[in-house]
């Protein structure tokens, strides 16, 4: 109804600013009298002529001056109706209006096909869908102004609306609205309207709603039912995923600590029950393979090692997953520890078979710690600690074995809590110094030294490095002790150069931890500009274990970094690890340093050589150099040589030496004639390079 009255307003404001001529009859105007509605052509021609005007023109003018913006306001109001009409639709009744007063005018007289009032209406209602016949009535004279093409003649439509206003009931499909002139009384305009596409619109918007509504009906009712299926549940089924592990099944941490917290506190029923032992379980190369192959990888080992533990152990142990790649086992019906080396052992096999991932084959080591029960003599977290102290002590002593808890470490675990409350207070006053092992060639020259950092304690005195580097590596302090090192480093070297004596370069050890440290690669370069020193004054030793990282991990980035600054690159105790030759490759190695262990077999009773050779054929074949660690005897140098070793190190040339000490012992060697052509000369840049 508002949009019928919105058009209905707009033709009212047409007919009352259009031109006087437009509201006269046919007669008055000249045109010629149309045809009848039931004779005329299928193409109108013009209305007839009415015998009387419904008021002056004149006056018509006036009134139209004086409502012009009103009506141009109502036109506005109803821009965005839609319709649609053709121009030769414009309808005109054959009967025109009477012009002498006092006749009654018939109903269905139309407005001139030709007139401005017409062309204007039909363009203004043209685009309006749902207009369909537009009446003027006037001082009860009613004319036909604008109507659709496909609607019936307009005399019966404008018939039903002679009358004056009509009733604004909806229809079907059309109904009628009237809209009253604000400035003429009795000056009406009626449009009839077709109700469709309103109706459309609304059941359109009314099937969005309800779609909408039955989405959310929908998703309600699946939560009711989960909630109900959740409920139905039964209660043992409900604690048991509370209970176990998502990834593998085996009991969380929590539950695990639940069911030792109610073992160690029940009492036991005769003395032929044991307490139990308490194993922690850690695994080895993990990481390696999470860095490798992804987490998704790492899930997989979880899973599969899972699966053996449960089935080496069997169904009636108790097995725990404490988080990450450890956990733990509880078993209450072994005493012996020879019983528990044996499934160890067993434990050991199992979890480290090879384990399929994709197309390639992994595996894992397991490193036990044990703990022999006493109920009720440790609380839960103290008997945890014990296995874990034994565990650790399992990997620091080799890694794959078993060891049982002793007293002995707990004083252990203190003591590197000491050294570790120790060791930063050390960093803070740099209680480091250096000392230096030279490093010969097969012709007795030193081609450089190795440096190794030693601690000074105030109190304590000399701390080995074994004692505190491995405390430095676990509490990441290894990292601000390291830029210690590369500072002292430097300095020595800028100084034993400052005494004539050339020295090619300085190698020294860097550890997982600090390759793992993204700043690593810029405080080196700080500290060789600071110190006026190159690239090529400076090697990095690396262990085969962490040199062996996979190709994923930050260690392996920073290791390319440096080796793209030519930094030399060795692979430290070379032989004691697992070692890829792809990896060899991909790292770009200038080095290799055999381990002192392999050194010192040689003239020992069933020595055999045969890896010793393989590792310095190697180092051949890849073209890089192999020096040999742990030289102490004549006997191993004439061996190493003859076999084709190109460097050695050991005491039996030189044991390390402070940096004073390796000034005097150089400057000491520099005036003996043997050494008139060794390196005490100036070395060459390519000797340099060695």
């Amino acid at each position: 109804m508002r949009q019928a009255e919105a058009h209905g307003a707009m033709a009212m404001a047409l007919i009352e600013q259009g031109p006087a001529d437009a509201f006269k009859a046919p007669a008055e105007t000249g045109a010629p009298p149309s045809l009848s509605a039931s004779a005329r052509p299928s193409t109108p021609s013009a209305a007839p002529a009415n015998a009387a005007a419904s008021a002056p023109s004149a006056k018509k003018s006036g009134r139209r001056k004086a409502t012009q913006a009103a009506s141009a306001a109502a036109s506005t109001s109803t821009s965005t109706a839609v319709a649609t009409t053709g121009t030769d639709a414009r309808q005109a009744t054959a009967d025109a209006v009477p012009a002498t007063p006092g006749e009654a005018p018939p109903s269905d007289a139309a407005y001139p096909a030709t007139s401005p009032l017409v062309r204007a209406m039909a363009q203004a209602l043209d685009p309006q869908a749902e207009v369909l016949a537009v009446t003027h009535c006037r001082e009860q004279r009613c004319r036909a102004v604008y109507a659709r093409a496909t609607q019936p003649a307009m005399a019966d439509a404008s018939a039903s609306l002679a009358a004056g206003r009509c009733t604004a009931t909806l229809g079907w499909p059309a109904g009628c609205a009237t809209v009253s002139s604000q400035r003429v009384r009795d000056d009406l305009v009626s449009v009839r309207f077709d109700l469709r596409p309103a109706l459309v619109s609304a059941a359109r918007d009314l099937g969005v709603g309800l779609l909408l509504l039955g989405g959310v009906a929908w998703v309600w009712r699946r939560a009711r039912s989960a909630q109900a299926a959740l409920n139905m549940v039964p209660e043992p089924q409900l604690r048991q995923v509370a209970q176990n592990d998502a990834l593998t099944g085996l009991l969380n941490r929590v539950a695990f600590e639940s069911a030792l917290k109610r073992h160690n506190e029940a009492e036991s029923i005769g003395r032929m029950e044991t307490d139990g032992c308490l194993m922690y379980f850690d695994l080895d190369r993990f990481k390696f393979i999470n860095d490798t192959h992804g987490h998704i990888a790492g899930d997989l080992v979880l899973k599969t090692v899972a699966q053996r533990l449960r089935y080496t152990l069997g169904g009636g142990v108790m097995i725990g997953r404490l988080g990450g790649d450890e956990f733990a086992a509880l078993l209450t019906d072994v005493s012996s520890r020879a019983t528990i080396e044996t499934i160890c052992r067993v434990l050991i096999e199992q979890v480290s078979k090879p384990i399929m991932i994709g197309e390639v084959k992994e595996w894992v080591g397991l490193s036990i710690g044990a703990y022999m029960l006493k109920r009720g003599e440790l609380n839960l977290g103290e008997m945890l600690h014990r296995a874990d102290l034994a565990m650790y002590e399992a990997k620091r002593t080799g890694r794959g074995r078993l060891v049982f808890y002793d007293a002995s470490m707990d004083a252990a675990a203190r003591g590197r809590a000491q050294v570790q409350a120790d060791l930063r207070n050390a960093i803070d006053e740099r209680q480091f110094f250096m000392v230096y092992q030279p490093q010969f060639d097969a012709f007795d020259r030193v081609r450089g030294v190795e440096a190794m950092v030693r601690w000074c304690h105030p109190s304590r005195g000399m701390v080995p490095p074994e004692e505190f580097i491995p405390v430095a590596e676990q509490s990441g302090l290894i990292v601000p002790l390291g830029k210690i090192v590369i500072d002292m480093v430097c300095a020595d070297l800028v100084a034993l150069r400052g005494q004539q004596l050339a020295l090619p370069y300085v190698s020294m050890d860097v550890s997982l931890r600090q390759l793992t440290d993204a700043a690593m690669v810029e405080d080196v370069q700080e500290a060789l500009q600071r110190h006026g020193l190159n690239t090529s004054d400076i090697e990095f030793e690396v262990s085969e274990s962490t040199a062996m990282v996979g190709q994923a991990g930050k260690e392996t980035a920073t290791l390319k970094k440096l080796s793209a600054l030519a930094f030399r690159i060795a692979i430290d105790d070379f032989g004691s690890g697992t070692s890829s030759m792809g990896r060899l490759l991909d790292l770009k190695v200038d080095k290799l340093k055999i381990d002192g262990m392999f050194v010192q077999a040689i003239g020992q009773p069933h020595f055999n050589p045969a890896l010793l050779e393989l590792m310095i054929d190697l180092a051949n074949r890849l073209g890089v150099k192999s020096v040999a660690e742990g030289v102490d005897t004549l006997e191993q140098v004439a061996w190493l040589r003859k076999a084709g070793c190109q460097m050695l190190q050991g005491n039996f040339f030189a044991k390390p030496m402070t940096h004073g000490q390796l000034l005097n012992w150089l400057l000491m060697q520099s005036n003996e004639t043997s050494f008139a052509s060794g390196v005490w000369q100036a070395t060459q840049p390519s000797d340099a390079l060695a």
